[in-house]
């Protein structure tokens, strides 16, 4: 989720696991290497993802939901909690406590001038694309089981088009407007404000530069692809 580093994980101020909201109350930007590194832990990414849809949780109850143990949990909330990422609900003592969201809007920078910073950010945007692909895969294999009303809205949406850098990044702001108006954020770790017969989608939109060797420009284009090298059998 990182509106400097040009790739979101969703609205500006909100996204699934550990991500922002542009309709949150306010925004905080990531620029500490502990806070990468933090958010860039599948169990702690799961944990947010988790309290994101199920609304605030105790460890054990996070256990069931993410599959390691209540003690596991309860580290990785607090530690999440030493961040600023959640926050104690009130009630509850030790593993019983419940936990939920910070209600923050977050982004993280992969062009920081400080080395440390970059990589850091640039693993988790990688933790973030795998988890990605890994929802999107897992849902494919899911989808023909849900109904017919879920499965006409959950087609894949293609475009290619033409545009340069500029109007790219004006279709992004757009696009994410629209989300952010229509997304009814204030449900997201709060099950009491859902409508029944509600899910929990997610959207993601990859934008990417098509590899046409030959015919893309930058980095793809700038010079072909080596040829592919291969060793011939001798004859018999």
């Amino acid at each position: 989720m990182n509106e400097e580093t040009k790739r979101d994980t969703g609205p500006r101020d909100a996204t699934g696991p550990g991500a922002g909201r542009r309709g949150a109350t306010s925004y905080r930007a990531i620029r500490d290497v502990p806070s990468l590194q933090a958010l860039a832990h599948p169990t702690r990414l799961a944990l947010l993802e988790a309290i994101g849809l199920g609304g605030a949780m105790t460890a054990t109850q996070a256990s069931a939901a993410v599959g390691e143990s209540p003690t596991a949990c309860a580290y990785h909330l607090r530690m999440l909690a030493r961040l600023g990422f959640v926050e104690e609900a009130g009630g509850g003592r030790g593993r019983e406590r419940p936990w939920r969201l910070v209600p923050v809007g977050m982004s993280f920078d992969e062009e920081s001038d400080d080395p440390a910073v970059a990589a850091a950010a640039g693993a988790l945007s990688k933790v973030f694309l795998e988890k990605f692909i890994a929802n999107i895969r897992r849902f494919a294999l899911a989808r023909p089981a849900y109904p017919r009303e879920v499965r006409e809205v959950t087609d894949p949406v293609q475009l290619a088009v033409f545009l340069t850098p500029q109007e790219a990044s004006h279709l992004r702001d757009e696009l994410i407007a629209v989300l952010t108006r229509n997304a009814h954020l204030e449900r997201l770790g709060d099950p009491a404000q859902r409508p029944e017969g509600s899910y929990p989608f997610e959207i993601i939109a990859f934008t990417h530069v098509f590899n046409v060797p030959g015919l893309t420009p930058g980095a793809y284009g700038a010079q072909p692809p080596p040829p592919t090298q291969r060793t011939d059998l001798p004859d018999r």
